[in-house]
């Protein structure tokens, strides 16, 4: 098998080039060239990703840094998930967000206080022969991924509130400035074009509903569920469905732990390839789902709050004239779409949890091979994942998110 097109110095030097802001008399040489792992933590989704180190020597004296560093998102047919790539056009959607969209977000959001990023710099981007994007290394700038992915402590869940409200309230000012997103943002990544391809959602969440029956779940609790057994995608699609009266925001689709960097004072999230345009309730939902289930028992009017008051904060900042969704209409939205909490629910958490995060795991617990079978027994059982779906189950259904 040939290298690919990009794993060699020459491929960078037009990203260094952007990156360092250089004139055409700032002549380099790498001396240097490395391509690795992004992070040890977790692999690709729908993609392969590399970290790539480069030294650089000037040939004339310069301030500008010798020691960089980039992560490569690329393009591939053998990483879990990859069937989806072309299905939802993974590549040219992320490539828009990057090159186009943040840009733009950030120059609406920001004033003469505070210059807002959400997300990394995008420093190239090719098609062929190999399709791939260079990104900035935010850990660069000292930014990381918490160790814990699920079940974040308040300030950073908090935090994460903040910028996604800052997010959601630049797509909504970009839209009356500049017209529609275009289709490729139409769908995310659960629509009528993806059930098929997302089967092993249905399995995820029969064996989920199952372990609930084997415990004898509160019957209050479980019937609710059981309606969807078979039917949850469908009914997801349902619930994205929006009113021509709602507010409507680019969410970024898949909002949890591993797709925020923390740094001291501020944050970037990653991966825009599930970006979709829809109400704003699509990412809270899976964002508490996956990063707040514990908060969700005891905190989730005060965190929806909070995000509401900071949309509200940004929108009037930024002079926006229509109506804004008060936070009673807000809640009630959630309640409208509250199957959405499912799929993470039944999936992402649980598996997190379990300590499940390579693609070989994924592979393994959804198949319906005898090992398949016992792997899931084996996470929905997990005692810790048993204790915090009986504790936010009853919390839920007195929320009336459990319909």
């Amino acid at each position: 098998m040939s290298e690919a097109s990009w794993k060699n110095a020459e491929f960078f030097k037009d990203a260094i080039v952007r990156d360092l802001s250089l004139e055409c008399t700032d002549s380099f040489t790498i001396t240097s060239f490395e391509v690795g792992k992004a992070n040890e933590k977790t692999t690709g989704y729908m993609s392969n990703i590399y970290r790539v180190l480069i030294e650089l020597k000037f040939d004339k004296g310069t301030a500008k840094p010798t020691s960089l560093s980039y992560i490569v998102k690329e393009k591939t047919d053998t990483a879990f998930g990859s069937g989806l790539v072309e299905l939802m056009s993974v590549f040219p959607k992320e490539s828009e967000v990057y090159e186009k969209l943040l840009p733009a977000f950030e120059r609406l959001v920001q004033h003469e206080k505070e210059t807002v990023r959400f997300g990394p710099k995008v420093f190239k981007i090719t098609t062929n022969p190999d399709t791939v994007i260079v990104l900035e290394d935010l850990s660069r700038g000292l930014f990381r991924m918490r160790e814990k992915s699920f079940n974040l402590p308040v300030t950073d869940v908090k935090r994460i509130l903040e910028k996604l409200a800052k997010f959601h309230a630049a797509s909504v000012l970009y839209v009356e400035k500049n017209g529609a997103f275009s289709n490729l943002f139409a769908e995310g990544v659960i629509s009528e074009r993806t059930i098929d391809a997302l089967h092993h959602n249905e399995s995820l969440y029969s064996a989920f509903v199952q372990s609930l029956r084997d415990r004898n779940m509160a019957a209050e609790y479980l019937q609710p569920l059981i309606k969807f057994d078979g039917q949850l995608l469908r009914e997801c699609c349902k619930a994205q469905q929006v009113h021509h009266s709602e507010l409507k925001v680019l969410n970024h689709g898949d909002l949890w732990p591993n797709n925020v960097m923390f740094g001291t004072d501020d944050l970037r999230f990653l991966d825009f390839q599930t970006a979709s345009y829809g109400s704003p309730v699509v990412d809270l939902l899976f964002l508490f789902a996956t990063s707040a289930t514990e908060l969700m028992c005891d905190s989730l009017e005060e965190l929806l709050q909070y995000y509401h008051e900071h949309l509200i904060k940004t929108l009037q900042h930024m002079q926006y004239c229509k109506s804004i969704p008060t936070y009673t209409e807000l809640l009630d939205q959630m309640r409208r779409r509250s199957v959405l909490l499912l799929p993470p629910l039944s999936e992402a958490v649980a598996i997190t949890m379990t300590g499940l995060t390579e693609p070989s795991d994924m592979e393994m617990i959804t198949s319906e091979q005898p090992e398949g079978v016992a792997l899931r027994k084996l996470v929905y059982n997990n005692p810790a994942y048993v204790a915090l779906i009986d504790r936010l189950l009853p919390r839920l259904y007195e929320l009336r998110l459990l319909k």
